[in-house]
């Protein structure tokens, strides 16, 4: 969960880490910028990322939910982990 909060708080950075770039290749430096503007349109850039990387995240991540979950057991002296198995049948 704590991984998933990083990179959604480092998609919103993105647009700022890029622009504190820019400034520091004009030779203008981090104090030029004097309206909130850019900081505006920083920010709303950030959010569309952070939205859009949501939208992904529910379109195409996430587990399968076919087959059947066999949760972690004790055979044979050895510990066999949880998995799916294909069938669907319960």
């Amino acid at each position: 969960m704590i991984r998933m909060v990083l990179e959604r708080l480092g998609l919103f950075a993105v647009p700022f880490l890029l622009f504190a770039g820019y400034l520091a290749a004009g030779r203008q430096g981090l104090k030029a910028t004097r309206t909130p503007r850019p900081l505006i349109w920083l920010a709303a850039s950030g959010l569309v990322l952070v939205i859009a990387s949501f939208v992904y995240a529910g379109l195409f991540g996430g587990v399968s939910t076919q087959g059947r979950y066999v949760p972690p057991s004790y055979v044979h002296g050895k510990i066999v982990p949880a998995h799916i198995r294909g069938d669907t049948n319960p």
